[in-house]
């Protein structure tokens, strides 16, 4: 990891211990904000691509049909 993104990891948490509890639980909040508008933004652009979508409802559809393997046979090829 570089200096600098050390040292600024550092800063964050020497400026956040300094905060009122009031203000980490304000910081703590906007952090699950970003977090879930991350998802978000992730999720829109699945949905974008329509050949994906095609592929998540044809396994949609072949999970229905009971064309799938368990997991426990799966893994063990990985």
């Amino acid at each position: 990891m570089a200096k600098a993104t050390i040292a600024g990891r550092e800063k964050f948490y020497s400026d956040f211990e300094r905060l009122s509890v009031r203000r980490k639980k304000e910081a703590a909040d906007f952090i699950a904000y970003l977090k879930a508008l991350e998802e978000l933004e992730a999720t829109k652009e699945i949905l974008s691509d329509p050949d994906f979508v095609k592929s998540i409802m044809r396994g949609d559809q072949d999970f229905l049909a009971g064309r799938f393997k368990p997991w426990r046979e799966v893994k063990e090829d990985v």
